[in-house]
């Protein structure tokens, strides 16, 4: 995608809304205005129709039913729930300590070290993803809770999602995945993987933003607890009025990836390869973590002796990339993703995140090429 003067290469901050996303948006403005919650007129009860319809494409992305989705602000609500729902084991069972991985979201590790619970950093392997076999020997009886990111948002390495569940349901602890960033890059199914409970965002598969939810599985009811009141929607697990053409946009989004997912990967990984394939023969920069079980549109680039920052502003304003993620940039303080994968403070100042999606082409990436080039003074 180009918008004006750019090159959009930030997918995995935000994904563009797609226009057939944007349609269903409208006319869900235009006729589903009701408040869903309405229970005594026709057009209230439209509304809550198009929640539950949009709600069944949602569920079944990942293998669900309808009733296994609970509408969220986003991901960062949905991953609070997820650590609201350790709270409420730990006061059942007196287990009080939660297991995050090292490279997690930043709503995860605030909310977990705002739980007043026992946090413990569960470290990385050699791919950049949780490692599952330093996971075994950490896991105890005190364990009420273990979180790990499914496809990491800076490097984008894919977790052993199977082998982490497995291992958290031979030792009766909750599983929580962050899933935000996996949708794009994997096909999910939450009741074959048994993985209790995931969060998902509808503006990184080219939804709106403002919505996300959390997803629920078997057995697992007894432990929700809402962030938010209010008065009671959504069987008391979310309070607040329902906002249906959201909802209803992250319904057909979702849809799309159904569709589209497995070629959309593939032809995204392909430009994705091509683009760094010519910065690595170029030896401008070199691929950040392993090249296999990683997000087709990922690519964390180190450029030796740039500055990422000095690198990015001078990329200004053609190309659109991140020198680490969307909520940790401002900071001065490399990213934790980087450093959690034993990259030093120093290397880490000189890595850029490029992202590939939906609306990205090879014409794109090699006018992004030319672009660092110019800026790397190779031209």
């Amino acid at each position: 995608m180009q918008v004006g003067d750019t090159i959009y290469l930030d997918y995995q901050a935000a994904t563009p809304l797609d226009d057939r996303v944007l349609r269903v948006m409208q006319a869900a403005f235009a006729t589903h205005f009701a408040n869903p919650h309405a229970v005594d007129h026709v057009l209230g009860w439209r509304a809550a129709a198009a929640i539950d319809a949009a709600a069944s494409k949602v569920a079944a992305l990942f293998g669900l039913q309808a009733d296994d989705v609970i509408f969220t602000s986003g991901a960062s609500e949905a991953n609070a729930m997820a650590l609201n729902a350790a709270r409420a084991i730990a006061s059942q069972t007196g287990r009080t300590e939660v297991l995050i991985g090292s490279a997690d979201h930043g709503s995860i590790r605030n909310e977990a070290n705002s739980s007043r619970l026992t946090v413990k950093h569960i470290p990385l392997d050699e791919r950049g993803a949780p490692d599952h076999d330093k996971l075994r020997a950490m896991i105890s009886d005190e364990t009420a809770l273990v979180s790990v990111i499914g496809v990491n948002n800076e490097n984008g390495a894919i977790a052993e999602l199977a082998a982490i569940a497995a291992l958290c349901r031979s030792c009766g602890v909750l599983f929580h995945a962050d899933l935000a960033q996996a949708p794009l890059a994997m096909d999910i199914n939450l009741l074959d993987l048994d993985i209790p409970f995931a969060t998902i965002s509808a503006h990184k598969l080219y939804g709106p933003k403002g919505i996300g939810a959390l997803l629920t599985g078997p057995g697992v009811s007894e432990f929700v607890r809402p962030v938010v009141m209010g008065a009671g929607q959504q069987g008391g697990r979310r309070g607040g009025t329902m906002p249906t053409e959201l909802i209803v946009g992250f319904g057909e989004a979702c849809r799309l990836v159904s569709i589209d997912g497995p070629i959309e990967r593939e032809r995204i990984a392909s430009i994705k390869d091509r683009f760094v394939e010519q910065l690595e023969e170029k030896q401008i920069a070199n691929l950040v973590g392993a090249r296999k079980d990683r997000h087709p549109g990922n690519a964390l680039m180190h450029f030796q002796g740039q500055n990422a920052a000095d690198l990015l502003a001078r990329l200004q304003p053609h190309i659109a990339a991140s020198t680490q993620s969307a909520c940790s940039s401002g900071t001065m303080e490399p990213s934790h993703v980087l450093s959690a994968m034993g990259i030093d403070r120093g290397a880490a100042s000189e890595c850029i995140r490029f992202s590939f999606g939906r609306f990205s082409d090879f014409r794109q990436a090699d006018r992004a090429i030319a672009f660092i080039l110019n800026a790397v003074g190779m031209n």
